[in-house]
């Protein structure tokens, strides 16, 4: 059976082999909800959007599980070299990827009086203990390289402590796999949606996938910045992660487009392909599934 909902700005889905009661319905949709009120950047409510509008800096109580997170974006930052930086939430607001969706650069990052000339970074600006989260300024935290991968994730382990072992979360391309399923799943082409150039089989894990032509605008910007620069990411144009966990799989596929395969095997195992911009390809050997691409 399919329940499908809207959350994250985007359509969710969750397949599972009978229906779910309403009452795990609305234990999905609140807990959804009480994620969205503390990380949604898009959000003037939300914990995200009050921390970066103080007047200092401060400690601040997180939604439970966030710790695992932040530690994910401390590890992630490190093998990037700095590139993977949740900071570039001011930058994105900044280049028009605002909680207007108004697409109009209001200030490059190498505009001259830029207000992020000196750039402030996760490692400098920001430390955390479990679920507390203390910012030495006030920053906008943007946990979209990660956050909705770890949002499947607690939605799975929701349906598994209700008695629903076997299920596919899927948010909105972010894949989550349970109960021994196998899953067939297409690999989009980046630059031409609905044409399928790979698939990929899943089985208890996840996968997620990161393009840069889904959020892009004006000319060459799109959502997938460097956290050293402030400025999009060049040379790749998708990526697919397979990972035991979403919030892996999610953050390891941006992480491909600002750090070589290498550099982040070096602290995780995962599988991968990686579409160039020249439509070159790469493949991890042990990737179960293929690109067929012209």
């Amino acid at each position: 059976m399919r329940w499908e909902f809207e959350a994250t700005g985007t359509l969710w889905a969750i397949t599972t082999a009978r229906p779910l009661p309403r009452s795990l319905q609305r234990a999905v949709t609140e807990h959804v909800e009480g994620f969205e009120a503390a990380w949604s950047r898009f959000r003037p409510d939300s914990l995200v959007s009050r921390a970066a509008s103080a007047r200092s800096g401060g400690t601040y109580r997180l939604p439970a599980g966030s710790g695992p997170m932040l530690d994910l974006y401390d590890r992630l930052h490190a093998l990037t070299g700095g590139r993977l930086d949740p900071l570039v939430g001011g930058d994105l607001v900044r280049l028009g990827y605002d909680p207007q969706y108004s697409f109009v650069v209001h200030e490059a990052p190498d505009d001259p009086g830029s207000s992020r000339l000196v750039r402030l970074s996760w490692a400098q600006t920001v430390t955390h203990v479990g679920d507390e989260m203390t910012l030495r300024t006030p920053v906008l935290v943007d946990v979209g390289a990660v956050g909705k991968g770890l949002l499947v994730d607690q939605v799975s382990d929701l349906l598994l402590a209700a008695g629903c072992p076997t299920h596919v979360v899927d948010g909105s391309g972010d894949l989550r796999v349970r109960g021994g399923r196998t899953v067939c799943v297409g690999l989009e082409d980046p630059d031409a949606p609905g044409r399928i150039v790979g698939s990929v089989e899943v089985r208890e894990g996840a996968i997620c996938a990161s393009a840069t032509t889904r959020r892009a605008w004006g000319e060459g910007w799109h959502h997938i910045l460097v956290g050293l620069t402030g400025r999009p990411a060049r040379g790749v144009s998708a990526s697919w992660v397979l990972a035991p966990t979403c919030a892996k799989a999610d953050g390891l596929s941006t992480a491909l487009f600002l750090a070589e395969p290498d550099a982040l095997a070096e602290g995780f195992d995962f599988d991968f392909a990686l579409l160039r911009s020249d439509r070159s390809a790469l493949i991890s050997r042990t990737f179960p599934g293929e690109l067929y691409l012209a």
